[in-house]
Order: C-alpha cells, then structure tokens, then sequence
C-alpha cells in the first residue's frame, strides 16, 4: 500500500518500524497511532497484589499506615512472589530450557501509605519502587463511610442509575469507573512500554481496571471483578490474547482475605458481606490442554476472552482502554 491519497497505518517486524499516512485522521485514529508508537511486545509478566490492611478500612480520606496483619501481609505476599518466580525460572531449566536470569522486577504503587507500606519488605530486598498518584483507589465522594442500607435509603434515585450502570455512574462527589479508566490511561501506556516483570500494588478498584483491560474484559464485568487478598494475579502475554494465573499467599489471618468490601451495585462498605461476586479467574475462558487446573487449584490459568466482548470505542469515551487491547491480537 503506497497510494498518497489514502489514510494507512504499516507496521513492520511487529514494531521495528511504523509508517503512518495521515491525511485526515480522527481522534479514534490519532489514538491508535498514540497506543502502537507505545507498544512494546516483548514478553514480560505482570502481577497485580492487593495493599495490605490498614488500621482504618473503611476510610478513604484517612491516609491510614499499615496494621499488624497488613505487614504480616506485607512480608508474605513479597515471599509468595519471590518464590513463584524462582519456581519458575527452575521448572523451566528441568524442562531443558536455557539457564537465563530472572527478568529484573519493577513494584509501582500509589501515593497512599498502605500500599507504599505493603511494597516496604520488598523494598529492604533491593527491588525498585515506583510512587503513582494514578493508581489510588476510586473515590466514593459522599458515600464514604456510609452503608448499604443507607445510601440505597438516602440516595435512591443514585442507587438506581449506578444498578443500571454500574460502569459509567458516579455518586455525588465521587469517581465512575470510567473515570478512573480515563486515569489510568497515562499507567497503562506506560505499562505497555515495560520491559521488566511488573508488580502492581493498588486498591481492588484500580486492580479491577487495569485487569480488565489487559485481558479485553467487557466494561460491564468490571465492577464485579473481586480480588481476594490471598492471591497475586499474575498476567502472561501470549500469542493472541493474555493468560492469567493465581499464585496463592498462605498462612493469611482468614479475617484480611476476603475482597474489598465493595458490593456489585454500591462502591462503598455494604452492610452485608458481598455474594455472587466474579473473580478473575472464572471471567476468562478456561485454557484446554496439560497444566490447567480447577477453580481452587493453587494456580488457575484463564485466557483472555475473544475481541467481540470489546466495547465500541467512542471519542473520549474511556472504555477505549479496554478495545486497545483487543488491537494487539
């Protein structure tokens, strides 16, 4: 394709080099070119961990340092996570693999004392830490501190559009998710551009968005994903899409491993425990073949779901985020 008069896109090699004609591109179209100038595709692994709990949970303008069981947390997440990779790295030199290093591991965390607090072990190991104020959690606005039996008596007519839309509503004062999609975009591009294995410490909120992007998640399965404490989520790329696996934390208190109290509909601390949330380990379709393990299995492997669960990007619309991904495959 060499016509001067039509608008094209060439990328060689998989991104050794990219040749743009651009006579009258869109905003959709500048994105595109924005996100493959970005992209880097070698293989690197990317792990999401929940902070650890805090001596305030249910606080979000509270800047609250870690408990007793967050830095017990704290230390064991970082042992869990260091002893998987070197599981890994010899499984691999069993399987006649060549004897290579571990990829140097990056931790990005937000400005929040809890989770800078959680990557404080592996930091006194040597590893770097990174402080993003992108990556804080979602902002409830007025519904902080409140229950659910309250905000559904105070705020029925919020309480009715968030269960319509739970993706792209937001509470008085408060975030959407699709805003803090639009937030993390700066995050993700930069993501995409790692070249080191990737911890990412946040809040299940952040957590949610960024898996659902980086394993093309429909918009609407966002808000339900749960990430319970006693897991790291681990994310591979692979050919066509992205597979993600469970690397268990054990000997965790049983009261710090539930998921955020966050219920489907509400944002915030409901009065009951959640029930029916989804995890991301059974929104993805399970891998068929050796090595796939059952839902509770120390390690479950999903892949990606196919690209038809994309959502139409419009201009300025934040879900853009998640068909970017599918523009990889």
């Amino acid at each position: 394709m060499e016509e001067p008069e039509l608008n094209y896109i060439k990328m060689f090699n998989a991104g050794e080099r990219i040749t743009i004609n651009n006579c009258s591109f869109g905003y959709l179209s500048h994105r595109i070119v924005f996100y493959l100038l970005n992209l880097d595709i070698k293989s690197k692994h990317t792990y999401f961990a929940r902070a650890g709990t805090t001596t305030e949970e249910d606080s979000y303008k509270t800047d609250a340092g870690l408990s007793d069981q967050g830095r017990l947390y704290a230390e064991k997440m970082g042992q869990a996570l260091l002893k998987h990779r070197d599981g890994e790295r010899k499984a691999l030199a069993d399987r006649g693999g060549p004897e290579v290093p571990l990829k140097p591991l990056k931790v990005w965390t937000s400005t929040r004392r809890r989770t800078v607090e959680t990557a404080d072990w592996l930091y006194d190991q040597g590893y770097s830490v990174r402080q993003r104020t992108q990556l804080s959690a979602l902002n409830p606005g007025v519904c902080e501190r409140m229950s659910e039996k309250r905000i559904r008596a105070e705020l029925p007519e919020e309480v009715a559009k968030h269960e319509a839309d739970p993706y792209h509503h937001r509470y008085p004062r408060a975030e959407s998710y699709h805003d803090l999609a639009v937030r993390l975009e700066p995050i993700i591009l930069e993501l995409e551009r790692q070249q080191d294995d990737l911890l990412i410490i946040a809040h299940e909120s952040v957590l949610r968005v960024l898996y659902g992007y980086l394993m093309a998640c429909n918009a609407t399965d966002i808000p339900s994903l749960s990430f319970p404490r006693n897991e790291i989520v681990e994310i591979i790329p692979a050919s066509y899409n992205n597979e993600a696996s469970s690397i268990r934390i054990p000997d965790l208190p049983p009261e710090i491993i539930p998921p955020s109290p966050e219920d489907l509909k509400i944002p915030v601390p409901p009065s009951e425990a959640p029930s029916g949330t989804a995890t991301p380990m059974n929104l993805g379709s399970p891998r068929v073949g050796p090595g796939t393990s059952k839902l509770g299995d120390p390690h479950i492997t999903t892949t990606s779901p196919p690209s038809e669960h994309s959502i139409p990007p419009e201009p300025g619309d934040g879900s853009l985020l998640l068909v970017e991904r599918a523009l990889r495959d």
